[in-house]
């Protein structure tokens, strides 16, 4: 099933993230040679933020793994880097209505250039009276043909977190698959997300029989504060949809253990470490090979 490509990415991408157990929480952000958030590198004074803050790029050996092009506090653009190809990105760009996020579209860009058979995803969102994101429909073409649509309902529990998103895709007027997220919380953290997958006939009823169940446990978080909250929440609610590891962004805190777990493949597991600035933010992995990077607002 179409899914099945976005997990194995993001297990990928979720392993090459495996940071060093030392515990060590110096901090990096007030050190001229290790602090990514300083122009000079090292070579002048430090230039650091202490006030508000939004994420701008996150580093892997100095190549740009994620890039956030923001206006203030407006984020307009999104790129993300693809293991599939040395200069492989994904674009995604955000339109807003009444200052609310209302589009975000998917293309690719390969060696500057979208490929001709570039796969493109556009979300439109909607919201309830109260702000919360009500309905998304997903258009998804292949080298400009139709592919397939997708249609996403959601449910929230009595505080306001979204527990529950069911997708049911569909081609032409004819439903084919479904997919439900279901997520689980501890305290303002996402612990788990598991996603059942299955056909469902024409008018978009499951078949229970078919599903197939993919289990992503966030077991542990620090205390501290993730970075991907300084950016729209509703972006990455769509992130998350695009690649369903990404459910964790949503988060408080920061990852610091979890697995995959399919039926089909051994458990995944993974372990992150960071380091913060004095502000809590992280601002490196503990070798300082991956970086976390801010504007000031």
């Amino acid at each position: 099933m179409i899914k099945n490509y976005f997990i194995k990415a993001a297990a990928i991408l979720a392993m090459g993230f495996v940071f060093s157990c030392d515990n060590t929480t110096d901090d990096p952000i007030n050190n001229n040679k290790n602090n990514p958030n300083n122009p000079n590198n090292g070579g002048g004074s430090t230039a650091t933020i202490t006030g508000p803050r939004i994420l701008h790029k996150i580093t892997a050996n100095n190549i740009i793994n994620q890039e956030y092009v923001t206006n203030g506090t407006i984020l307009e653009k999104a790129i993300f880097k693809e293991t599939s190809a040395a200069n492989s990105y994904i674009i995604a760009k955000v339109t807003y209505t009444s200052g609310k996020i209302t589009k975000v579209k998917f293309d690719q860009e390969v060696n500057g250039s979208v490929p001709a058979n570039n796969i493109s995803q556009e979300y439109n969102i909607t919201y309830d009276a109260s702000g919360k994101i009500n309905f998304t429909t997903c258009y998804r073409t292949i080298a400009g043909v139709p592919n397939f649509d997708s249609e996403y309902t959601y449910t929230y529990d009595g505080t306001g977190k979204m527990t529950k998103i069911v997708e049911k895709k569909k081609s032409g007027n004819a439903y084919s698959f479904f997919y439900n997220y279901n997520i689980t919380y501890t305290g303002n953290n996402i612990s788990k997300m598991i996603m059942e997958n299955g056909m469902t006939n024409s008018a978009g009823v499951p078949d229970m029989s078919t599903v197939f169940t993919s289990t992503y446990n966030y077991s542990s978080y620090d205390s501290k504060i993730n970075p991907y909250n300084t950016l729209p929440k509703e972006f990455f609610v769509v992130w998350s949809l695009y690649h369903p590891f990404n459910f964790y962004s949503l988060s408080a805190n920061n990852l610091t253990d979890f697995s995959i777990v399919t039926p089909s493949a051994p458990a995944i597991p993974g372990t992150l470490n960071y380091l913060y600035d004095s502000q809590d933010y992280p601002v490196s992995d503990q070798s300082q090979s991956q970086k976390y990077i801010y504007k000031a607002l």
